[in-house]
């Protein structure tokens, strides 16, 4: 368990950090400076950006050590400093109440707005690697993406995530960014009237009795560590999302990778926690949080994320009815 002592001492960095900046360039050479000027000590012989995503650029320090840089979004700290500050608090928390590896904060920026921590050994699962697993490696597998989301959700309870300054999650703001920047865009009718299935389904959901748990909300696999070896996940990082919401949230990124491995995560997590869920709204909620990416891309179509997110679109569309027929609760 973490000693009070080391939190102690997190918390009071963090009140440091809330005056920093975002580092003001993302290149080698910058983020070099800028680790070296606050840790003089330690010896860097190799740095290589490894992840340039939508809030963060990673770095690779000495193939050992990973250091997450937070993008400007506009708001000088605003909202970066209130989602880093949580994350930090976050990942101390959870240090003794999870089971997978998770990033254990080593080092945090004294000048400039970043983290630090061991890199967890291991690379993003992809789909090659699942269709070699067994039958049993496979259902390893299921059972620690499953327990890892019911530890997440039972060791933080609501209060706690409160005291955290986490968001709750606006369910209507999806549908709503959907509808204002993107169907006057669409001039396909197969893909309008997806998109506006897809919205009234999701309307409808939104409507129900939300379960609200605390969210890791971001559980797809290039944020898992996986041995291509043992064939197992090490660990779980990049917890920068976390916030308050319905328990459907923490399953839809599956659904994008494969939707048999969704229900299959989802079975195990109801044997686990006797939580009844919809594989539906799974489905749905999947498909509206894509479509909002493909909105915030809609004038880009030569951007990775717009031909991602567009091929999603169409593969669904062929798939429109999955789990629909399924019992409202399985």
């Amino acid at each position: 368990m973490a000693s009070e002592k080391v939190k102690s001492k997190i918390e009071s960095r963090l009140v440091a950090q809330r005056n920093l900046k975002i580092l003001p360039a993302f290149d080698i050479e910058t983020i070099q400076k800028a680790i070296l000027a606050d840790f003089p000590d330690l010896t860097i012989e190799k740095v290589e950006l490894i992840n340039n995503g939508w809030d963060n650029i990673v770095a690779l320090i000495n193939d050992e050590y990973i250091f997450r840089f937070p993008k400007d979004d506009g708001d000088e700290y605003g909202s970066i400093g209130k989602n880093f500050d949580a994350e930090v608090k976050i990942l101390s928390f959870l240090q003794d109440k999870v089971t997978l590896q998770i990033p254990k904060v080593e080092f945090l920026g004294q000048k400039f707005t970043y983290m630090g921590y061991e890199k967890i050994p291991g690379n993003d699962l992809v789909y090659t690697d699942y269709l070699t697993l067994s039958d049993d490696e496979k259902n390893q597998l299921v059972f620690d993406l499953a327990n890892f989301l019911k530890e997440i959700h039972t060791s933080v309870s609501l209060e706690q995530a409160n005291e955290f300054n986490v968001d709750t999650e606006d369910l209507n703001s999806y549908s709503e960014m959907v509808k204002n920047l993107l169907i006057d865009k669409i001039t396909d009718p197969q893909i309008l009237k997806f998109i506006n299935q897809t919205c009234d389904e999701y309307e409808s959901f939104a409507k129900e009795n939300q379960n609200l748990v605390f969210l890791y909300n971001d559980l797809h696999t290039e944020n898992m560590a996986f041995d291509s070896e043992k064939k197992k996940i090490n660990g779980i990082f990049d917890f920068s999302d976390c916030m308050i919401g319905d328990v459907h949230m923490d399953f839809h990124s599956l659904y994008k990778f494969d939707p048999q491995l969704m229900k299959a995560v989802a079975e195990k997590y109801q044997e686990l926690t006797s939580t009844k869920l919809n594989l539906r709204r799974m489905v749905v909620t999947a498909r509206i949080a894509e479509l909002c990416d493909l909105a915030q891309f809609i004038d880009q179509p030569e951007s990775r994320v717009y031909k991602n997110t567009m091929n999603n679109v169409k593969k669904w569309m062929s798939e429109v009815d999955i789990f629909k027929n399924t019992n409202k609760e399985f």
